[in-house]
Order: structure tokens, then sequence, then C-alpha cells
């Protein structure tokens, strides 16, 4: 079986495929940031048995997205992400719902459900022994990243830090705690577009490619500054 996440945040999508390994036996897990990297995934890949959808996390695009998946993979299973209770995603009739919040074992209980597998044994179901250690597994996954991610020792200790603004280590907080460029921008009163622009200052700063290359990294250096109280930050609300 092929599972497909489309997610905008990749340390939701990282998380997310481990959940979704544990939460069935697929032979491959797709990631998708964007409609046009969920587009491109189907031109190669015709047969999906998952996909997993936050439509909130891919801005304007998530409803016709949401279209999209039950167009193109009419027989998948189709589970929806919600920002909150009764948030409206239309009405496909092979879509399971699940708050982006739940918990881990009740993210896999509505994957299984969506694939019209047994609950016994899985997430809030069951207390049974035989349920997996899906803690343990994302721990795995995310060390098993950052041995990856994490540059030597002498690459750290050449990454200047100094070179950081105090907006970009502001935004790169922020990015820890998962939010998407808009709504660090929303938060920071700035244009989500600055935001952007930011983050590739901070991707070369740190040498990196990507978001989560990006924290991982900051936290290896083991200097990052603590973030600002709410009493300091209206002093930086108009920087750039």
């Amino acid at each position: 079986m092929k599972a497909l996440i489309v997610d905008g945040e990749e340390l939701i999508r990282l998380s997310l495929k481990e959940v979704i390994s544990v939460s069935s036996n697929f032979q491959e897990i797709l990631e998708a940031g964007s409609q046009h990297e969920f587009l491109a995934r189907t031109a190669s890949h015709d047969e999906l048995s998952l996909i997993v959808v936050h439509p909130s996390s891919l801005g304007n695009d998530g409803a016709d997205c949401l279209r999209l998946v039950q167009r193109l993979y009419p027989d998948a299973a189709l589970v929806a992400m919600l920002d909150r209770e009764g948030q409206n995603v239309g009405d496909l009739g092979n879509m399971v719902t699940v708050l982006r919040n739940a918990s881990v074992g009740q993210m896999v209980t509505a994957i299984r459900r969506a694939l019209k597998l047994p609950l016994d044994g899985f997430g809030s179901v069951s207390n049974q022994p035989s349920r997996p250690d899906v803690r343990g597994a994302l721990r795995h996954e995310f060390d098993r990243f950052q041995e990856n991610a994490t540059p030597n020792r002498s690459a750290i200790d050449s990454i200047d830090l100094g070179r950081l603004s105090y907006r970009q280590k502001q935004i790169l907080a922020m990015a820890a705690d998962g939010l998407p460029n808009k709504e660090i921008a929303a938060r920071l009163s700035i244009a989500e577009g600055t935001v952007k622009a930011h983050m590739h200052a901070i991707f070369k700063v740190l040498g990196v490619s990507n978001r989560t290359q990006a924290v991982i990294r900051y936290g290896a250096v083991g200097s990052a500054n603590p973030r600002p109280s709410q009493s300091d930050s209206w002093t930086y609300a108009n920087a750039s």
C-alpha cells in the first residue's frame, strides 16, 4: 500500500509519516507540501490507498485539493485534518475527519477507520498491551532525522548566530512551534512575503535548505537566545 500526506508544514508531515507507518502496512509514504506538489505526485503514483490532507495549511488551495483528491483517487481512504470542531470542508462520502491537535492514538484510529481496518488494539479504542508504541516510534524517527540533518562539530562551530537578526530569531522560534508563515506574519504584524524572505536568509546563515533542518541546526549550535516576552515584543512589532 501507498499513502500520501498533503500538508503545508514539514514538521507535521514528518510526524504524520511515522503515525501512518504504524497504522498499517505501508510500503511507501509520500509527502506533498502544496497542491502543486500533490499534482506532481499524481503524475507518477496512480495508486494510493490512503491520503491525509490538512486543507487549512494549503491556504486558498485547500478546498480545491480535497476535491481533486476525490476526483483523482475515488477509491482511496481519505482523512481530513480540521483546525476546529464543525469546520466545513465539504461533503465527501469516503472522508474521515480528525482534529489537527488530536492525540497520536486518535490519529491512528481515524486512519484505520478510513481504511476500514479493525480498531482493536489501536489508539483510544482499546487499552490492550498490543497497542503500538507510537510515541517511541516518533522519537526514533526524529532522532534519525536529526542525526542526518545535524552537521559535524566543526561545521556547527563555524556557524555565526550573530548574523541572525532579532526578528529572524523570533521567526525561527515560531517555526519551531510549527506555525505556518501566514500565522507568523499575523503575529508579528508583517507581510507573509517578509517572513519568507527572512526564512531564506536564515537558511543561508545556518547552511540548510528547509525549515526542519533550520530548527534542528539552530538547536545544535547550543546558543539560541531565549524567546522574547510579551512585554518586549511590542518594541519590535514594526521591525522587518
